[in-house]
């Protein structure tokens, strides 16, 4: 009996003994990087923006501060434009000290004014990423030009009944020296017959062939510089002479000039 108890005690001392030692507990901490340098706040590139747009590398130098460099594995350096897309993806693994540097070379195949974002990833050994640093790089144009609405499409009279809905399809033909991926939008506002304007201003129009699926999207063509819109007078719409005045706007920020026309609605 006393042999039984004996080996029983055992047991139990060798399963806890196991069970404390297949803990581990981690300790360590995330490496933090903290971007020191970086080249430069913004690029001109006006000599790659044209009808034609054309391509570019850009490069630029950084260093970067770790917190801490002992367990260090590398800084993944990731490049993304203003729409989200991956430019360049590197691992950097130099470490002098606690200070990583190096030279980032991005391909951008289609340049526009915008903004570049560089993230600064650090990784250790164990493959777990740390605090990163960030830069925006700024795109701009120095010779940029506003764009220009050609002509508008729309009807000059329109008809409203007190029980029926009136349907009409505008459309703004624009063009911009930069190229039609410089248009940042197209839009228009309303003047309604007594001066006042439309609570709905101002009413986007569209160039991306129906793919918003948003109401009055109806463009048939994307990305071929006609702006349209589908809009609809309620019944009972008040007779009189809408002025709509249509604008554009580029990536710069710059406005083109006003265009509008009037459409008389009548009963």
């Amino acid at each position: 009996m006393q042999r039984v108890a004996l080996v029983l005690l055992t047991a139990l001392l060798l399963a806890s003994c196991q069970k404390s030692g297949s803990v581990v507990i981690d300790t360590s901490q995330p490496i933090n990087a903290r971007l020191t340098y970086f080249d430069r706040d913004s690029l001109d590139v006006s000599s790659h923006i044209g009808p034609n747009q054309g391509s570019m590398t850009i490069s630029d130098t950084f260093q970067v501060t770790l917190s801490t460099a002992s367990s260090f594995s590398y800084l993944e350096v990731k490049v993304t434009d203003d729409s989200g897309n991956v430019l360049s993806d590197a691992p950097y693994t130099q470490v002098s000290g606690n200070i990583v540097s190096g030279r980032i070379n991005t391909f951008v195949q289609y340049v526009h004014v915008g903004a570049l974002t560089f993230t600064f990833t650090p990784f250790d050994d164990r493959g777990a990423s740390g605090n990163y640093g960030e830069k925006d790089l700024r795109l701009f144009n120095s010779k940029a030009e506003a764009p220009v609405i050609d002509s508008v499409s729309a009807p000059d009279s329109l008809q409203v009944s007190q029980t029926d809905t009136a349907k009409v399809v505008l459309t703004a033909y624009v063009s911009d020296p930069a190229g039609l991926s410089n248009i940042a939008s197209v839009y228009f506002n309303v003047t309604k017959p007594d001066g006042n304007p439309s609570s709905g201003n101002p009413f986007h129009m569209f160039d991306d062939g129906g793919a918003s699926h948003e109401g009055g999207d109806v463009d048939p063509v994307a990305n071929d510089g006609h702006y349209t819109l589908g809009i609809i007078l309620p019944p009972g719409t008040p007779a009189g002479k809408y002025t709509f005045t249509f604008y554009a706007t580029d990536r710069s920020g710059l406005v083109s000039y006003p265009l509008s026309h009037i459409i008389k609605v009548y009963q």
